[in-house]
């Protein structure tokens, strides 16, 4: 909105975020918000401590690729990625499409319906599909980046709509989770088995802060300060 001004406050009182790092990142490329209004909230899908537990280390053979379905990419801009992945006979790719309608899912079915033949579909609870995978992958979702809360690494590819998208380029210097074409994609799927788990928990802490923290909980105290005061 470059007619957007930022001179009086737009959208919700209150934003809840994952981190710091959000907060800042919000801060840096929006003016629809102010630092009052952001607030650290945490994730509104947390992880759960005793149904959900952390691989120790990625599993032997194939790899297992998680490629998140995303409602505002281009398809056309993805499918050199995900074809070249298919191609591929030591990866395993698993589809993460929304529960409900899910537009690239919708696309697919029109235009390359013999793809969802070809994969495994997942629709249901993103931290069981992330637990069944090894590596997540995706052009611009946050929910690449939940793989970091069960420590599993993440690689982004590059489309011309999102670019990269969350400056993950900049976050690492060795370049490990951003991939300019297929081939690069590729190749940094098969090197993520070689990130160390203290590498993924820095990464863990920046994006996610504390990936148990239940963001909806969050919501839900806002909702209920809110009615106290206004009954008053």
């Amino acid at each position: 909105m470059p007619e957007f001004d930022g001179e009086k406050p737009l959208s919700l009182d209150q934003y809840g975020l994952w981190s710091d790092w959000w907060r800042g990142y919000y801060l840096q490329y929006s003016r629809a918000f102010k630092p009052e209004q952001l607030y650290i909230s945490g994730s509104p899908r947390p992880l759960e401590k005793e149904t959900v537990s952390i691989l120790p280390a990625l599993a032997k053979g194939a790899l297992k690729v998680l490629f998140i379905a995303e409602q505002l990419a281009e398809p056309k801009q993805v499918m050199p990625y995900l074809l070249a992945l298919l191609d591929v006979k030591d990866l395993v790719v698993s589809l993460k499409f929304r529960p409900q309608i899910d537009g690239f899912e919708e696309w697919l079915k029109l235009n390359r319906p013999d793809i969802l033949k070809r994969v495994k579909i997942l629709k249901g609870n993103i931290h069981e599909a992330i637990f069944e995978s090894d590596v997540v992958v995706g052009s611009h979702s946050t929910s690449v980046l939940e793989g970091l809360a069960q420590l599993k690494p993440f690689v982004f590819f590059l489309t011309e709509k999102w670019g990269d998208y969350f400056d993950i380029k900049d976050v690492d210097a060795q370049n490990r989770f951003f991939a300019q074409n297929p081939e690069e994609l590729i190749n940094k799927i098969r090197k993520s088995v070689e990130v160390p788990k203290e590498d993924l928990k820095k990464l863990q802490e920046q994006f996610l802060g504390n990936p148990y923290q239940n963001g909806a909980q969050w919501l839900v105290d806002q909702a209920i300060e809110f009615a106290k005061n206004y009954a008053r």
